[in-house]
């Protein structure tokens, strides 16, 4: 018996518009009323997570920017924060702008703005309704370099896979997280997170469950891209979303997909969920 369900926000719980359906929220709260505790595990951070936190009607904690931050939905309480120290954030963005990568500085977990950067969104990037819809929470600065901290929440790198990977191989700090988050198979643009160390979506999964008494076979993820991957792969249900970009990765581990984030997938997985 599934007794706890993780979903992923974008791609997934909410559709293209960026809304949860009707149909998606009636789902999670039949879900709850059958005993099921169902959470949020997102690479959003609190503040970009707000809107949809009333889909879950409990206190549990969400999984925020992959981990990084862990928070009851409605009490805020804080069970877990992992930084990025300043040192190695600073390692990580001189790397970056050697390779004329994009690159947004977090400086904390829960009020915007938070986002800091220092030169123009890449043109015709697959990413600028990102940074559109977050453009509240974005301020420009001279030199980015000038605004880290100790520690800092995050750092986010746009640009080509081959030459973050290539940054990546420079980076002699070794005590952070990289997680790949999506990757276009167009033109190869990426987007990858930076945290702290022991972030990611499956570290946070066992970090609830086990504070829960639950066991991984009791568990189901639904998830749609790859900073979704390893939490899939240690649940006892993997479910991925029947995206039309879904990464051949995820449906391998998959033991059910669902239909797409715009039909409803949620819904249609977690009633699948408790018929089993």
């Amino acid at each position: 018996m599934i007794k706890f369900v993780g979903i992923d926000l974008d791609g997934t719980l909410l559709n293209s518009e960026k809304k949860v359906s009707d149909k998606n929220l009636k789902a999670i709260e039949m879900a709850e009323k059958a005993g099921v505790k169902v959470t949020i595990f997102t690479g959003r951070s609190l503040v970009a997570s707000e809107e949809y936190l009333d889909a879950i009607s409990s206190d549990i904690p969400g999984v925020f920017q992959n981990g990084a931050f862990i928070s009851t939905i409605k009490s805020r309480k804080v069970i877990k924060k992992i930084t990025l120290s300043g040192k190695c954030a600073q390692e990580i963005i001189s790397a970056a702008k050697r390779h004329d990568l994009f690159v947004i500085l977090f400086t904390n977990f829960t009020q915007a703005p938070d986002m800091i950067y220092d030169k123009d969104w890449p043109e015709g990037s697959n990413y600028t309704g990102y940074f559109e819809r977050n453009a509240y929470r974005m301020i420009r600065v001279p030199d980015l370099s000038d605004y880290i901290g100790e520690e800092v929440s995050e750092i986010s790198i746009v640009g080509d896979f081959k030459e973050i990977k290539s940054m990546q191989k420079e980076i002699k700090c070794t005590d952070y997280t990289m997680i790949l988050s999506t990757l276009f198979s167009n033109n190869n643009e990426a987007f990858v997170e930076c945290f702290g160390p022991g972030c990611g979506k499956e570290k946070a999964l066992e970090f609830l469950i086990e504070s829960l008494g639950i066991k991984r076979s009791e568990t189901a993820f639904i998830g749609d891209n790859y900073n979704d991957l390893e939490a899939l792969k240690i649940s006892g249900y993997p479910i991925v979303m029947g995206n039309s970009y879904a990464p051949q990765e995820l449906l391998k581990i998959a033991r059910y997909v669902t239909s797409s984030n715009d039909e409803n997938g949620v819904a249609r997985a977690i009633e699948y969920i408790l018929n089993l």
